[in-house]
């Protein structure tokens, strides 16, 4: 089994405990890897299934109601355009970054692309 499964094993037997407290602290245990990138091994593992790649990863809602909408595919292409760009400009593994956006498609895109890279990412988050 390959990690993403692993971790799908694990996140699904979660949601089944996730009304017994009780139980779900004896028995639950999240998989202990020498390697997991979340961005790699999850989100851009969604992003590859074709049943799911279209379905929305990201919606953010305005005060006035309007919506942007990124779908699994979307956000996954575009981080890795973000990632490519960032590593052409020099920027490696261990490196921070700062990131000071407010909850727009940007800071995510940068989030993920980070993540990719192995990034150390300080948000701070501006509200407007």
């Amino acid at each position: 089994m390959s990690v993403t499964d692993d971790f799908r094993a694990a996140r699904d037997r979660l949601l089944a405990l996730r009304t017994d407290y009780h139980q779900a602290g004896r028995e639950f245990e999240w998989p202990r890897f020498t390697k997991f990138n979340f961005a790699l091994d999850w989100f851009d593992q969604i992003a590859a299934d074709p049943a799911k790649a279209n379905k929305p990863a990201l919606v953010i809602v305005e005060q006035d109601g309007s919506a942007t909408r990124r779908s699994f595919a979307d956000l996954a292409a575009r981080s890795n355009q973000v990632a490519n760009w960032l590593r052409s400009q020099g920027v490696r593994r261990g490196d921070r970054m700062i990131i000071m956006l407010g909850n727009q498609v940007e800071l995510w895109e940068l989030m993920l692309a980070g993540i990719k890279l192995g990034i150390v990412l300080i948000l701070s988050l501006i509200h407007i």
